[in-house]
Order: structure tokens, then C-alpha cells, then sequence
């Protein structure tokens, strides 16, 4: 679980062995050296049990194991106590702590609204060693993610634990990066069962599981340490709580399962999953424009345009396009005269004299949903967002695009990583799901990827964009 006599390094503290006052517990299970919870509230009050061994706490800021942290999911009930000990080569300490509630992803004063924090109350307090300390409870029952730092480095104020209620949800492409709850199952062996029905991912989608609506908790205000609450896959294919996302091949309908069982070990020890396709998706991957401006009708023509499909929305393809009143257009799936369209019956922004038009020369947004039959023209919405234009408030007027004969552009507001995005007059999806940026002079569109590499910029500098040509420039 980690070396043994690493608890030398408790910088944090100066305290006695308890004497004579130690709980009345069978500790005779404790082998390993690390921290334990223990207590009624574990469902188990005469002893400590090995499975509730804590394992080395993982420091979201850099992703690696840090000295003198360590956390634990475990199973609690209400108003019960419980505490820690620590076994160091057969020494014995315990531990509690006065909790109180608190809540960092709400701005409730200063130095308290942290970026990715959960908006929701948990529970925080100093460490308390010795016979005196005090014992721990929550308020309702359920699995709580635990999480300590002795301050064994001397950096932080004072040793912490943070506890939070886990209850476990998917964030991912089914939800737009948000958050599913899981149907909850208690099992007779004690396990827990989450599970997800009927969850629609594109192909290549992605997903993490996440004890609650947030990607860490802060232990202490200034960002030193901050504890991680969501579930991957590391490079093995094995879950990991400072893994990468879960990808799907196909796209469709899934029904995901996460299975706690308290176990020793790595955090992700305790947990399993499963993620069946109960039904693929009839939804095309591709689809395309051909027109006079367009390829000439010729579907072998480099000139055709396949449109971008939307970040986590099946069957949602985009496309910018400067267009006049003499361009003609249709659409199809395929690249080739089999099921081309002018339209899905719900549609709006362009006329259809015999082929698809436009009623003036512009450049436009044409946007193809399948999944609610239409398809949308429209003059293009496009922003700069983030560090480069100020903030990351989607669709404000100051950041847009501006349309300059054939091209549009805009102008940076400050130095940083440049981002850009489309969107419709009306939204269907977060900013970074229609993302685009500049690379070796050309447009490359994120489509269903992550996160695409920083491009700097400095202040001042033009963006100028050619969708057409499929260029861009940074001057």
C-alpha cells in the first residue's frame, strides 16, 4: 500500500502516545503500517478492520501520490461515531476532529469560491491527536469519501480531514459534462451498486464516474492540495482516480454499472464497472454538403464539404460557409447520390426553390439535427473565449466574430491561450462542443475530441478566418 515507516516524516505534529485511555478495540487485524477508520459508524465497533485501511492519498494539483495524505470511500452510518487510528511499526495513535460544515464551490466570502469545487456541504476540520480526540459523525447515512493530510511536509496552515457524502454519477458526453446521479442498489454482502440506464454517446464518447458534481475539493485555501473525486482509466485499462477518460467505440444507447466493495488498497481497489451498448445508434457518422460552390455536384471533388460532427450530440453535424444568392446545396450522409436531402421538415434560415438557397450573400452557419429533424441556416455566431478575450462567459457580444467580405475576425483582448467556438443563435450545446482553432495556418475542428493543444497569443493580435478556404491566421 506504500512503504512502511513513511509516517516518520509527521512534521505536522507533536504529541504523546495515548496512555491508558485508548479505546476499547481489537486492533490485533492491523498489520500494515497507515491510517484506519474505525467505529460504530463503520458498522463494526469492537475492532478495526483491515478493509478499512486508508491508501496514499493522490494530490489532484500535480496527479501524484503525496506524503502524509491519504483517503478512503467507506460506508457510514448516521450519527454514529468513528474515528482513526494509525498503526507506525506497532505504535498506535488515534485521531479525530471537531468537523464543521463548509462549502467551496459557493461563493460565501473570500477565498471560498473555488474553481471546480462542489457546490454542496461537507465536512472539515483540524486533526486532533490523542486520547482526547474527539470522536467523528455525519448526519446521514451512506458511502463518504474520507480524506486526510497530516501536514507531513509543514506546508499547509494545519493537518486536515475533509469528508464528503459520494454520491456516485456519470459526467461525460451523455450529459454535456454535467452530472447523472446513479440508481443506488445496497447489496446483502454490503457492496453498493450505481447504475445508469439508457445513456446516449456519440461514437468515441467519452465519460469519468464522480462522487459528486465536481472535479476536486480544496484542502486548504491557498491550492496546495486538493483532493480528487472522479474515476478513470490509467494506462493499464484499470480505474483509477487519476485516470484518463472511459471512451465507447460505438455509438448509441449504454447501461453503465459502478460497484463499490470496501476493500485495502488503491482507492480505485474498491470499485468495478461494467458498460454495455444495449442498442447502437441508427444516427449517421458523416455527412456532407455538395452544391455549384461546393464540389460542382461532383462528390469526387476535394470541394465537397463534410461537416464536423457536434462534441456529444449523435446525429448533430456543423458547418461555416460563405455562400451568395446564385449557391445551390443539398445534403447527404453518404458521399454519394444515396439519401441526399434539402431538408428534415423542421427547418428554417434558407429557401428551397428546387435545391437549398440563400436568400443574400453572407457567410452561414449550416447545421444539420437529425435528431429533431431540421436542419438550421443562419448567419454564423462565432466567439473568441478564455484567457485571450477575457473570461469564459459564452455568446458575449464583444468577443464575436466579425464578418469582413469572405472572412471574419476579431481582435485579442489580453495574452494567453486562444480559444474559439460556433454556436447557433440559439444554443443546443456548451461552447466547447462546436471548438475550432488555428494550426500551421490551417482550421482544425476539435469535433468529438478532447481538449486540443494550447495556441498562444498575445494582446492585440488579429484572428482572421477563412472557412471556405479552411485557413486561419494569428497576426
Amino acid at each position: 500500500m506504500y512503504l512502511a515507516g513513511a509516517f516518520a516524516l509527521m512534521l505536522g505534529f507533536s504529541a504523546c502516545e495515548p496512555e491508558g485511555n485508548e479505546p476499547e478495540i481489537n486492533v490485533d487485524d492491523i498489520v500494515l503500517d497507515g491510517f484506519y477508520v474505525y467505529g460504530e459508524a463503520t458498522g463494526s465497533a469492537d475492532k478495526v478492520e483491515a478493509k478499512n485501511a486508508m491508501s496514499a492519498g493522490s494530490n489532484e494539483v500535480d496527479k501524484a501520490i503525496r506524503t502524509g495524505m491519504f483517503e478512503k470511500y467507506v460506508w457510514l452510518e448516521a450519527n454514529k461515531d468513528f474515528s482513526l487510528v494509525e498503526n507506525s511499526a506497532g505504535n498506535k495513535k488515534y485521531y479525530g476532529a471537531n468537523l464543521k460544515e463548509v462549502n467551496y464551490g459557493y461563493a460565501e466570502g473570500e477565498g471560498l469560491n473555488f474553481a471546480d469545487n462542489p457546490d454542496m456541504m461537507i465536512l472539515q476540520g483540524e486533526l486532533i491527536i490523542g486520547e482526547n480526540a474527539p470522536a467523528m459523525q455525519v448526519k446521514e447515512t451512506g458511502l463518504y469519501h474520507i480524506v486526510l493530510d497530516n501536514n507531513a511536509t509543514g506546508d499547509l496552515e494545519y493537518p486536515q480531514i475533509i469528508i464528503h457524502k459520494a454520491d456516485w454519477g456519470v459526467r461525460g458526453g451523455m450529459n454535456g459534462w454535467g452530472f447523472t446521479p446513479g440508481e443506488v442498489t445496497k447489496n446483502e454482502d454490503g457492496s453498493i451498486t450505481y447504475k445508469w440506464v439508457d445513456q446516449n454517446l456519440a461514437k468515441n464518447g467519452e465519460f469519468k464516474f464522480a462522487s459528486c458534481h465536481g472535479w476536486k475539493i480544496n484542502l486548504d485555501i491557498n491550492g496546495l492540495v486538493k483532493a480528487e473525486v472522479s474515476l478513470g482509466l490509467d494506462g493499464e485499462g484499470k480505474l483509477s482516480n487519476t485516470g484518463n477518460n472511459i471512451v465507447v467505440e460505438k455509438a448509441g444507447l449504454y447501461t453503465i454499472t459502478l460497484t463499490y466493495t470496501c476493500k485495502s488498497g488503491t482507492v480505485a481497489e474498491s470499485f468495478n464497472y461494467t458498460v454495455e451498448c444495449t442498442q447502437e445508434s441508427s444516427m449517421p457518422e458523416t455527412m456532407y454538403i455538395i452544391g455549384n460552390d461546393f464540389g460542382n455536384w461532383d462528390w469526387n471533388s476535394e470541394a465537397v464539404v463534410e461537416m464536423t460532427p457536434v462534441h456529444s450530440h449523435p446525429g448533430h453535424f456543423w458547418a461555416i460557409r460563405h455562400m451568395t444568392t446564385a449557391t445551390e446545396f443539398k445534403f447527404c450522409a453518404l458521399r454519394e447520390w444515396n439519401g441526399d436531402f434539402t431538408g428534415q421538415g423542421n427547418d428554417s434560415g434558407y429557401i428551397v426553390p428546387g435545391n437549398c438557397m440563400v436568400e443574400a450573400d453572407g457567410i452561414y452557419m449550416l447545421y444539420v439535427d437529425l435528431e429533431n429533424s431540421r436542419v438550421i441556416v443562419e448567419p454564423a455566431n462565432v466567439y473568441g473565449m478564455g484567457d485571450c478575450f477575457g473570461g469564459w462567459d459564452g455568446g458575449v457580444e464583444a468577443n464575436k466574430f466579425v464578418a469582413n467580405g469572405q472572412v471574419l475576425e476579431a481582435t485579442t483582448k489580453a495574452a494567453g491561450n486562444l480559444r474559439m467556438y460556433a454556436t447557433l443563435s440559439t444554443p443546443t450545446s456548451d461552447w466547447w462542443q462546436m471548438e475550432f482553432n488555428i494550426y500551421d495556418g490551417a482550421i482544425v475542428y476539435r469535433a468529438g475530441g478532447n481538449d486540443q493543444e494550447a495556441v498562444p497569443a498575445t494582446e492585440g493580435q488579429k484572428v482572421t478566418l477563412d472557412f471556405n478556404a479552411g485557413t486561419g491566421s494569428i497576426n
